[in-house]
């Protein structure tokens, strides 16, 4: 696993997109990825985030240790992301890169400071992300949410493949399919992930292929953090 080196990604509303892109900018970090995605709360948790089921925005950006940290706590006191309705910022320890060029081209030649290696078994929080058959997110989500789930976050998406995975899984990737963002709690990730199997699974219509990753820390996302 490689060292302090973190993929984080914030989900807002898309009228700050512009405001978030500046943001990070300010502190140095050019290389962002963005898309276009929506939103899945339930209405009673929209309600009380105080937040509209509207069109979303994820940046991905990825950061050394030392500077996620600082950006979580910016995000916080600068961009207000913790405020009901704001968004949620999440980050993801890294596992590999290929290649120095690869490395120098996301972390811009940051210098990394630290060399703390972060242990995934001690990480609260997951993100689970699930592919399935365009159309298929209401069913993903109604499993989701049966085992404690709370919202999710939409993709649409277009994959590429080689012959032998459409030929050995009978199921083509390069299909247009949903893409469902899951933030939950360690402790209810495999009951979540097994509801989605069992009623989305790759043996039903929606054929959904699921799996997570850890999460080092959230902000914004009251549903899911610790009190």
């Amino acid at each position: 696993m490689m060292s302090d080196i973190y993929l984080l990604i914030t989900i807002v509303r898309r009228e700050y997109e512009e405001d978030y892109i500046d943001f990070f900018k300010k502190y140095e970090v050019h290389s962002q990825f963005g898309t276009l995605c929506n939103g899945t709360a339930q209405q009673k948790v929209l309600d009380y985030l105080g937040i509209e089921d509207s069109e979303k925005v994820m940046m991905q950006v990825v950061v050394s240790g030392d500077l996620s940290k600082r950006l979580l706590k910016k995000l916080v006191s600068e961009m207000g992301i913790d405020m009901p309705g704001s968004g949620i910022a999440i980050t993801i320890p890294l596992d590999s890169i290929g290649g120095i060029s690869s490395m120098k081209y996301l972390m811009e030649e940051r210098t990394m400071q630290s060399e703390e290696t972060i242990h995934i078994n001690e990480m609260p929080y997951a993100l689970i992300i699930a592919i399935s058959e365009r159309g298929s997110s209401d069913v993903v989500m109604e499993a989701a949410r049966s085992a404690g789930a709370g919202g999710g976050t939409i993709i649409h998406a277009k994959g590429s493949e080689s012959e032998f995975v459409s030929k050995f899984f009978g199921v083509s990737i390069a299909d247009e399919k949903d893409m469902i963002y899951i933030v939950a709690k360690k402790r209810d990730k495999a009951n979540i992930m097994k509801a989605i199997m069992e009623r989305a699974g790759l043996s039903t219509k929606s054929r959904t292929i699921v799996f997570s990753l850890p999460v080092d820390s959230v902000v914004g996302l009251h549903s899911v953090m610790e009190e």
